[in-house]
């Protein structure tokens, strides 16, 4: 079952950017995993991250989607960033990952939609 295995703790670098503190941060995923054993995702410490990056030229769509999803935004830039799983695996546990945190839809899926459309540039 999919879960979040710590609590996230992080520390202000910036306005737009924060580092993993104090311990992993780790998630269980059932995506990726191997013979029914689920993918273990340890984001490690000093990890930086700008969380979701929701455009913020787009006013609306800052308003209702910026500012969310943390933990799951951070297992996916270290996805991004570790290149431990193929783009389209690391948005698939993503969006997981919301669900697993009890974001609605009508948030995680423009989110996830988004990452989809636009991760390619990262």
């Amino acid at each position: 079952m999919a879960r979040f295995l710590t609590a996230l703790t992080i520390t202000e670098i910036s306005d737009s950017v924060f580092e993993v503190s104090n311990h992993e941060f780790v998630y269980a995923s059932d995506i990726g995993g191997f013979a029914g054993m689920p993918f273990i995702i340890t984001v490690p410490v000093g990890f930086y991250t700008d969380f979701a990056s929701v455009p913020r030229f787009m006013p609306l769509a800052y308003a209702c989607l910026g500012d969310t999803a943390h933990e799951p935004a951070v297992v996916h830039d270290w996805l991004y960033y570790a290149a431990i799983t193929t783009r389209e695996v690391a948005d698939d546990i993503l969006l997981e990952a919301m669900k697993v945190w009890g974001m609605s839809p009508w948030r995680y899926y423009p989110i996830y939609w988004g990452v989809r459309a636009g991760g390619w540039m990262a």
